[in-house]
């Protein structure tokens, strides 16, 4: 019992005490800076300037509504970007596509419509790059192997970048991890940048830079849906593309001569 009244007494002092027993001069009505913060004996009003801007949340994003989400959370991200320095969205390239004159993938399909209709069905492991491979009929290099596993074991935030030229099964070579430590949207857009910037410097003018991989999702909606399709419903599906992939489209130049 008289451990509880001691306690009741501590508790009472703490929160009262600091107010109107701060120390014996203090002014009435006026905060005043004192150890840890500021102190009012009175009635003091809002706090000062000088408080919010010490206190935790006394920043220059207190001024945004916080009801509208998006501004708050852009707020939020440039204010955490600032802070670390060591912020640097990161790219490392690799070489997946093997060179081949074969018609077919070198991998063999595993994972079955039914699969990938499970919540499993869209989530990244060790084998997804490979059945990517094998169901858009494309060589797969094997010097990927390490490269693709790094990526797998890589913490938040990241993203795998590919690039095709008029379907995804007409895949360019070009094989990018893109990485921040900020968010994965900034992961994805330095990622889609670089690869943009690839494809230009190499004077290629017909190309789709992409997300294969979000973090742990497989995020490429064209690709999902080839991968969900019936077997009938997936041989129409490559056999368009393949076709698509063939046709011959004349170049600017060409296009330019003829209408004349």
């Amino acid at each position: 019992m008289k451990k509880l009244l001691l306690l009741l007494a501590l508790s009472f002092f703490s929160t009262q005490g600091l107010a109107n027993m701060a120390t014996p001069n203090m002014p009435s009505n006026v905060w005043v800076e004192g150890f840890g913060g500021f102190v009012c004996k009175g009635n003091c009003g809002a706090l000062p300037a000088a408080a919010m801007q010490n206190s935790i949340t006394g920043t220059p994003n207190d001024n945004i509504d916080r009801s509208d989400g998006s501004q708050w959370r852009t707020s939020m991200d440039n204010k955490f970007e600032r802070s670390h320095k060591f912020n640097k969205p990161r790219i490392f390239q690799a070489l997946c596509t093997e060179a081949s004159d074969k018609k077919h993938s070198n991998i063999k399909r595993n994972a079955t419509k039914e699969y990938w209709s499970t919540y499993l069905g869209g989530i990244v492991n060790h084998q997804s790059l490979k059945e990517f491979f094998s169901i858009i009929n494309s060589q797969y290099s094997s010097n990927c192997d390490e490269w693709f596993s790094t990526y797998v074991n890589l913490p938040f935030h990241k993203v795998l970048v590919f690039a095709y030229e008029r379907n995804i099964i007409d895949i360019t070579g070009y094989w990018a991890i893109s990485l921040s430590t900020l968010n994965r949207g900034e992961a994805k857009r330095f990622g889609l940048e670089a690869c943009e910037n690839s494809h230009r410097i190499n004077k290629m003018e017909s190309f789709t830079c992409s997300i294969l991989f979000g973090n742990n999702d497989i995020v490429n909606k064209d690709y999902l849906a080839l991968a969900k399709m019936s077997e009938d419903e997936y041989i129409k599906a490559i056999t368009n593309y393949v076709n698509q992939a063939s046709e011959v489209i004349p170049s600017q130049s060409e296009l330019g001569d003829f209408f004349k």
